[in-house]
């Protein structure tokens, strides 16, 4: 009797070995973590859009320019009128670091909330502090990021939305459709290691608009694009995440400290070294760029949509040329915000600018 035993172990151990992993609330950030993840580029096709069941997504030439560390608190270890509006809506927060500053304003404590309980892990608001005034925001209706069990197979949907106002400013508001698909599973590998995985594709349309009330003038920014996310368990946050716009897709994924990469070409030269301004602008715009040998230089202008609404600039420049004063009075822009791409040899920067 043994041996049949023996022969149905042997012949379902693969299938053990390899099943699909199921995602619970024991797998998202808790108070206390501290989760070190890299910004990434593929030099060369990354297939990230592919799945299926039992597949094998290789990643493992990604290569890291930069880092950050997400941290997780509790409500109570934010600024405490945060504490009274979150209290009883949520249960972990996060310090943000990618609030849009306003000119003129200082922004300071900012929060993301969110409700982690065993049936989804859900976005319920944010807080920020604007000249020393505390403003928090409890979402009218929460952005569902994941519900659980979450595994292979399944489909979800929500719709969120917000409204605030901003004192001394105007009013910022938007809303957000989310549609998930748990559409395969199987092993993924990065620079950090290899794992099991699951990968959810989540279509978003997310529209927010900006009033301000000096200058009498709303922007609305309306942003249709698609996450890629690759979930393990235990480890908090996604494995790697890849958010394709139809522009520039971003790569990130968990990571361990590295050493910052100087000597590849494509990556060396950093945002902060070129300066776009006024932003926003009207008729005039300049971008002061650092200083550099002989160079080409390209530059178009794209909106939200991923569509090229001018050729700006494409033509060699000497060293010393590193000013060029865009004139907008010949092209038929409106007003809004766009993605000013510039080419600098085989570097690529985008800003985005407002015009006005």
């Amino acid at each position: 009797m043994r041996k049949p035993i023996i022969l149905i172990l042997i012949f379902l151990f693969p299938y053990i070995l390899f099943s699909q992993i199921i995602i619970d609330q024991n797998d998202m950030p808790q108070s206390g973590d501290t989760i070190r993840s890299s910004s990434a580029v593929a030099f060369g096709n990354l297939n990230y859009e592919e799945s299926g069941n039992d597949f094998v997504w290789d990643f493992s030439e990604l290569t890291f320019f930069s880092q950050r560390v997400d941290t997780f608190v509790s409500v109570s270890q934010t600024p405490w009128l945060y504490q009274i509006v979150f209290l009883l809506s949520a249960n972990l927060a996060s310090p943000g670091q990618d609030f849009d500053q306003l000119p003129g304003f200082q922004v300071t404590d900012y929060f993301n909330f969110y409700k982690n309980s065993s049936s989804e892990f859900k976005s319920v608001g944010f807080g920020v502090t604007m000249n020393s005034i505390p403003i928090p925001n409890k979402f009218d209706d929460p952005d569902i990021i994941y519900r659980f069990p979450l595994s292979v197979g399944d489909v979800d949907s929500s719709l969120s939305n917000y409204a605030l106002a901003l004192p001394g400013i105007g009013y910022y508001g938007g809303w957000k459709k989310r549609v998930n698909y748990a559409d395969g599973w199987g092993e993924l590998t990065t620079p950090y290691g290899t794992f099991e995985t699951i990968r959810i594709r989540s279509e978003i349309i997310q529209f927010d608009s900006l009033y301000i009330d000096s200058l009498g003038l709303g922007f609305p920014v309306e942003r249709v694009f698609t996450e890629y996310k690759w979930l393990g368990k235990n480890f908090g946050l996604p494995l790697c995440t890849v958010t394709d716009d139809g522009l520039l897709p971003t790569i990130e994924y968990i990571d361990s400290v590295r050493a910052l990469i100087t000597n590849i070409q494509s990556i060396e030269l950093k945002e902060p070294d070129i300066v776009v301004s006024p932003n926003p602008f009207n008729q005039y715009l300049s971008v002061r760029l650092p200083s550099l040998k002989d160079t080409y230089l390209s530059m178009s202008l794209y909106n939200l949509n991923g569509i090229k609404v001018a050729e700006i600039y494409d033509e060699f420049i000497p060293a010393a040329s590193n000013e060029q004063i865009i004139s907008f009075g010949d092209l038929e822009i409106s007003r809004g915000i766009y993605l000013l791409h510039i080419r600098m040899n085989d570097k690529v920067i985008v800003k985005k600018i407002v015009k006005d």
